[in-house]
C-alpha cells in the first residue's frame, strides 16, 4: 500500500512539473534561449513565487518522512496546483513554437523524467524516497532546472544539425554569383526597413526577404534554404543580435554587399552588458561585410556616428538624415495626415518628392534609408517614386486601423526609447482627435529600463488620456506621469480591461485615437 501511495505521488507530482515545464520552455523560447534574458522575465513577472497552497505542498512533502500516508493529502494539492497553473495563465499571445530544438529538447527532458521514475521506483521502499518529495514540491524551480539542463544537454545534437543546414545556406549564396545581399540591422526599426527597401527593390528585381522576424542565424539559414533560387537578385537580410558576435555568425554565411544600421540604442543591455558593446555589434554588419562594401549610416544617430571612425574606414558609406547637411541623403517639406505622408528626398543637387501611405516620422527614415539602397542598385527615381505609392502600411508598426469599434494607431509590434516617442509624436499630429496611449512600458533595456520608463510617463503627459496595462512594468511610467502633475490615468489589469475602458471614453469622446504602443510577449505575464 506505501509504495503504491509513493509511486501515484511521484507519477502525479511530475505531471504537475510537466505542466510547469511547458510554461517555462515558453518562457525560455521567447528569451531566444538565452539564459541572460531567461532569468530576467522570470524575475520581473515573479512566476516563480511560491503561493499559499504550494507552501502546503512543501510542508507536506516535508511531512512525508514522518508518516508515508501524509503523501495522500498531498496527491490533491498536486492536482489543485496544476489546476491553478493551467487556468492562470493567459491566452498567449505569440504561440509556443514546437521548433526542431523544442521537440529535440524535450526528447531529452523525457528521458531526464523517465530516468527520475525508474530511480523513484528502485528506492521506493527505502526512506530515501521520501526526499523526492521535498525537491519535487518546490515544482517551479525543478521545472527551471530541467529545462536548462535538457536545452544544454541538447546543444551538441543542435550544433551538429545546424552546421548541416550552415553549411547549405552558404553554398546557395556562393553558387548565385550575381546575387546581391542587402543586410539590415539596428536596435529599433530593422524590420520595418526590410520590408520597405524589398517593396522597392521588387519594382526592379527579383528580390526576397527574411520573413517575419526570422533575424537569427538559424532563422536567416532557413530563409536562405526555402526562399534563395539561382534566379534571386537581391536577398534583404534583417540580422538581430542579443549579444556580441551574434551578427558576425550571419555575416560569415551571407557576405553583404551593403550593410545598414538603421539606430543604435539601449536595447538588450541585459546580454550586451554596456552600450560599447550594443554599438560594437552592431557594427559587425560592417566589419564583417565583402571586401569593398557599401554602408548606408543614419547619421542622425550618435553612436552610429561614433561608430563610422572607430569602424567603417575600409568600407564605402553613404548616410543619410532628416535635415543633418552633412549627409549625403536628407528629407525636407514633411506633410502628414490620416491618408499618409508627402516628402522630398534631397541627394546631391536632385530631389525627389515622394507619396506614401506610411505614417511617423521614423517611417519617413527607412524609406529614405531604402532609396539610398535602391539608387545604390540602380534604381530610377520613377521607379522608385511608384513603388513607393505601392508601401502597404506595416503590421502592429503604427498601422491606422479600426480595432473593435476604436480607431487605432497600433505600434504593437513592439516598444523602445526613440519609437515610443516618435508614435507619440505622430499621434499628437491628428489635431482633432482625443488621444490616448494604451501601453504595457518597455521591456528588456537592462539597468536603464526603469529611466527609460520613467521618461516615457514624462513625455506621455502631452496626451489627453493613458491606459497602463499591468503593473510589471508602469510603475515607472505612472511615478514619471505623477512627478509632472498628471492624473488622466488609469492602470488595468489586461487588454481586455483596457478596451472595455476605451469604450467608455469614446461614448463622450467619439472622436478617440488610441495608440497601441507595445505589446509585452508572454514571458512578461504572470
Amino acid at each position: 500500500m506505501e509504495v503504491a501511495i509513493i509511486i501515484t505521488a511521484y507519477i502525479l507530482t511530475n505531471a504537475l512539473i510537466v505542466v510547469n515545464i511547458n510554461k517555462f520552455m515558453h518562457i525560455f523560447q521567447q528569451s531566444f534561449y538565452q539564459i541572460e534574458e531567461f532569468f530576467p522575465a522570470i524575475k520581473t513577472t515573479g512566476v516563480y513565487k511560491p503561493q499559499i497552497y504550494e507552501v502546503v505542498l512543501l510542508i507536506l512533502g516535508a511531512l512525508s518522512f514522518v508518516n508515508s500516508f501524509v503523501l495522500i493529502p498531498y496527491v490533491f494539492f498536486a492536482i489543485f496546483s496544476a489546476y491553478k497553473t493551467i487556468n492562470n495563465r493567459p491566452v498567449a499571445k505569440k504561440k509556443f513554437v514546437y521548433s526542431t530544438r523544442v521537440k529535440i529538447t524535450y526528447s531529452i527532458i523525457a528521458v531526464i523524467l523517465f530516468v527520475l521514475l525508474y530511480v523513484v521506483c528502485m528506492i521506493a521502499y527505502l526512506e530515501a524516497s521520501k526526499f523526492v518529495f521535498l525537491i519535487m514540491a518546490m515544482y517551479k524551480f525543478v521545472a527551471i532546472g530541467i529545462v536548462i539542463l535538457g536545452n544544454f544537454i541538447a546543444l551538441p545534437i543542435l550544433n551538429l544539425l545546424n552546421y548541416h543546414y550552415i553549411k547549405e545556406a552558404k553554398k546557395i549564396i556562393r553558387e548565385n554569383k550575381k546575387l546581391k545581399v542587402v543586410a539590415i540591422t539596428g536596435s529599433y526599426g530593422k524590420t520595418s526597413t526590410k520590408n520597405i527597401v524589398n517593396s522597392i527593390l521588387e519594382e526592379k528585381y527579383i528580390s526576397v526577404m527574411t520573413p517575419k522576424s526570422f533575424n537569427t542565424t538559424l532563422g536567416v539559414v532557413r530563409s536562405i534554404r526555402e526562399l534563395v533560387k539561382p534566379y534571386t537578385e537581391v536577398f534583404v537580410c534583417e540580422m538581430g543580435a542579443s549579444k556580441l558576435k551574434d551578427i558576425e555568425k550571419i555575416c560569415k554565411i551571407v557576405k553583404p554587399d551593403i550593410s545598414v544600421i538603421t539606430t543604435i540604442g539601449p536595447q538588450h543591455l541585459t546580454t550586451f552588458k554596456s552600450m560599447d558593446n550594443v554599438e560594437k555589434g552592431k557594427f559587425e554588419i560592417i566589419t564583417n561585410a565583402k571586401e569593398n562594401a557599401t554602408a548606408i549610416l543614419n547619421i542622425d544617430n550618435e553612436y552610429i556616428k561614433d561608430g563610422i571612425e572607430k569602424y567603417a574606414k575600409d568600407v564605402k558609406v553613404i548616410s543619410y538624415s532628416m535635415d543633418n547637411k552633412e549627409a549625403m541623403y536628407t528629407v525636407k517639406n514633411i506633410k502628414m495626415s490620416d491618408k499618409g505622408s508627402i516628402f522630398t528626398i534631397c541627394y546631391g543637387k536632385s530631389k525627389l518628392t515622394l507619396e506614401t501611405r506610411l505614417l511617423g516620422k521614423h517611417n519617413i527614415y527607412n524609406v529614405v534609408c531604402a532609396v539610398a539602397i535602391a539608387k545604390e542598385l540602380g534604381m530610377t527615381n520613377e521607379q522608385i517614386r511608384k513603388a513607393v505609392r505601392k508601401i502597404k502600411p506595416i503590421e502592429h508598426r503604427l498601422e491606422l486601423k479600426n480595432m473593435g469599434g476604436i480607431l487605432a494607431l497600433d505600434d504593437s509590434f513592439n516598444s523602445n526609447p526613440e519609437g515610443s516617442k516618435a508614435a507619440i509624436d505622430t499621434l499628437c499630429m491628428f489635431k482633432d482627435k482625443y488621444k490616448v496611449m494604451v501601453t504595457p512600458g518597455m521591456i528588456e533595456l537592462g539597468e536603464k529600463t526603469d529611466d527609460l520608463n520613467k521618461k516615457l510617463g514624462e513625455y506621455a503627459t502631452v496626451l489627453d488620456y493613458v491606459i497602463l496595462v499591468g503593473d510589471v512594468t508602469t510603475k515607472k511610467i505612472e511615478e514619471g506621469m505623477k512627478e509632472k502633475g498628471y492624473k488622466n490615468y488609469i492602470v488595468v489589469k489586461d487588454l481586455y480591461e483596457a478596451f472595455r475602458k476605451l469604450e467608455e471614453i469614446q461614448i463622450s469622446n467619439n472622436n478617440l485615437l488610441a495608440l497601441f504602443e507595445n505589446d509585452l510577449p508572454d514571458s512578461y505575464i504572470k
